[in-house]
């Protein structure tokens, strides 16, 4: 025993992996843990662990596989029907794209699970969230390893094993409050479409700079000639997704284009999402406090709660800033959930219909993608589908494309529409 979680683990041996996963391949979910090179866009996975449910675990070194375990461990991976438990997904699929690995079947993100029980609390550290909901911690190597040195495989292999056991007890706590349908069908399938958002990032036109036409945050534009900004949905307590490295607010829309081999950028959203938001609600926007007070916490459309305890507060000012808070989690939470459930509709059908245009951005509740030459109106009716369709309101939502040679003049001619 160490630290409360049962481990046994060593590292892999060459020639051993295939069997070991088949023979730990009952059904019952693995936990995960990549350690990449970077926490970003352009990670390489250096080291991996994966644990068993029956605590048995391996460590892996990348540089020592042998081919033959490089193609199980891939095929491993990219596999839907073994369930697996990470923390911070997203960084895990962008570190296994490095090595041309893709990552499916995931039914936990730990950091996920945690915003979703308790959005207020931001970026939460594998270590709070054991002591939170578990009451035990790690070591500092096996808590937070070193990139640069990823230690002893006795360290990742029991920072996987508590990955593991967190994520059956949020689980518990997601299913007691009727979130787990949030995490498998909204979550996690936007941090998907948000690490391929990052890794594809949108062109800079280097003229418009030069000229002094526009500006950008320093160090914002990578060797690529694009800007591969960071996006996060757990950022906010609405689960709106916001962008840094750099805010995209930020930047100069006349300077941001199409990369080559596509012919023009789309820009794509809603015209008063949140007025339909509102007159869907029961009771209006009025009652909104009350039925937050009633029930203890404010629920968007789709469920995403916050708990709201101020909402009984002798203390006037603390009571109003809370139904406040209620009115807001109900009305922009649910257009957050709404545009992040279409986002993820659009990418799957992208994918489907075989097109090369691809979503870069979500900006402010607004789509950017790259559109390939001859693909306007086939990408424009399946985006359209999507948008209107995200949510079953008395009547479609009104959605608004418009494409052009920038984003600005892309969003000029949305919203002339």
């Amino acid at each position: 025993m160490s630290n409360g979680f049962d481990v046994r683990g060593r590292e892999l041996r060459a020639g051993e992996l295939a069997a070991w996963l088949s023979e730990h391949s009952l059904g019952n979910r693995f936990g995960l843990d990549v350690l990449g090179s970077t926490p970003n866009h352009d990670s390489e996975a250096v080291a991996l662990a994966i644990v068993a449910a029956d605590g048995e675990g391996r460590y892996i070194e990348v540089s020592t596989l042998t081919p033959d375990d490089e193609a199980a461990l891939s095929s491993w991976l990219a596999d839907l029907g073994p369930p697996k438990a990470v923390h911070d997904v997203k960084a895990a699929m962008h570190a296994l794209a490095g090595r041309g690995w893709t990552l499916r079947g995931v039914t936990s993100d730990t950091m996920l699970a945690a915003h979703l029980l308790h959005p207020e609390r931001r970026g939460p550290a594998l270590n709070d969230l054991l002591m939170r909901h578990m009451r035990c911690a790690l070591p500092a190597a096996a808590a937070e390893p070193d990139r640069s040195d990823a230690g002893p495989p006795e360290a990742l292999i029991l920072r996987t094993c508590a990955v593991l056991d967190l994520a059956d007890v949020l689980d518990e706590e997601l299913a007691r409050i009727d979130s787990s349908a949030l995490l498998g069908r909204v979550a996690l399938p936007v941090q998907r479409v948000l690490a391929g958002m990052e890794r594809t990032g949108i062109a800079v036109d280097h003229a418009s700079l030069a000229r002094g036409a526009a500006a950008m945050p320093p160090n914002s534009v990578a060797p690529d000639g694009r800007i591969h900004a960071t996006f996060d949905q757990t950022g906010t307590v609405t689960g709106a997704v916001t962008s840094t490295d750099p805010d995209l607010r930020a930047v100069t829309r006349e300077a941001l284009v199409p990369g080559p081999g596509y012919a023009e950028l789309m820009s794509a959203g809603y015209r008063e999402l949140e007025s339909r938001i509102i007159g869907q609600l029961s009771g209006g926007a009025d009652d909104q406090a009350d039925q937050a007070r009633e029930a203890g916490y404010a629920a968007t459309l789709l469920g995403r709660r916050r708990y709201l305890p101020d909402l009984n507060s002798r203390d006037p000012a603390a009571r109003q800033a809370a139904e406040r808070d209620a009115l807001a989690m109900v009305v922009q939470g649910s257009a957050a959930d709404i545009v992040n459930t279409a986002m993820v509709d659009i990418d799957e059908a992208l994918t489907a219909m075989g097109l090369s245009s691809r979503l870069l951005l979500q900006v402010d509740q607004t789509l950017v993608f790259e559109v390939a030459d001859g693909e306007r109106d086939a990408l424009t009716e399946h985006v359209r589908e999507c948008l209107a369709g995200s949510y079953s309101f008395d009547a479609p939502l009104d959605v608004s494309i418009g494409c052009g040679l920038t984003w600005a003049a892309a969003d000029s001619g949305r919203l002339a529409r």
